[in-house]
């Protein structure tokens, strides 16, 4: 008898475009980036607020069709807690204006959640200083933070 496939909570996001890692820590989507160099995003916010925060802005990174990942619904509290701290969706944007072009689409839709109540969390601290300098602030909702690296796959 063949086994049904395991799906996730993604949010409410359709699991089949979103592959999970094997820790089941992220879900990262099937759609990869194709820069080799450029910035990477990352969206924080308050533990406890990730599920209302991951149904209002998910759609969006979808839409743009942007490589993206995100902490699974039951694994934010602890991650929340280590050094990846602050890091709930990573979005390896790429040169400039691409990454320019995704905060404008995206900085809005965070705006309008902070306007609900939900809050930033924890400042992201940038892996090439071994977690001992923050990432950038960029928009006007608080809780993106970006960084440039050589090597987006392995940043």
């Amino acid at each position: 008898m063949a086994r049904e496939p395991q799906t996730y909570d993604l949010y409410g996001q359709p699991d089949d475009e979103y592959d999970i890692y094997r820790d089941f820590t992220f879900a990262e989507t099937k759609l990869k980036t194709e820069h080799i160099s450029g910035f990477k995003l990352h969206v924080t916010v308050a533990t406890g607020q990730h599920d209302q925060l991951a149904r209002g802005i998910l759609p969006t990174l979808r839409a743009l069709h942007t490589h993206h990942k995100v902490v699974l619904p039951f694994r934010y509290a602890t991650f929340n807690t280590g050094v990846q701290a602050g890091k709930f969706i990573t979005v390896y944007a790429g040169p400039e204006e691409p990454a320019q072009d995704i905060v404008d689409a995206i900085d809005p839709v965070l705006v309008a959640l902070r306007n609900q109540g939900i809050n930033p969390g924890p400042v992201p601290m940038a892996r090439p200083s071994n977690h001992t300098e923050m990432e950038l602030p960029i928009g006007r909702s608080g809780m993106i933070r970006w960084l440039w690296l050589q090597d987006l796959k392995r940043g």
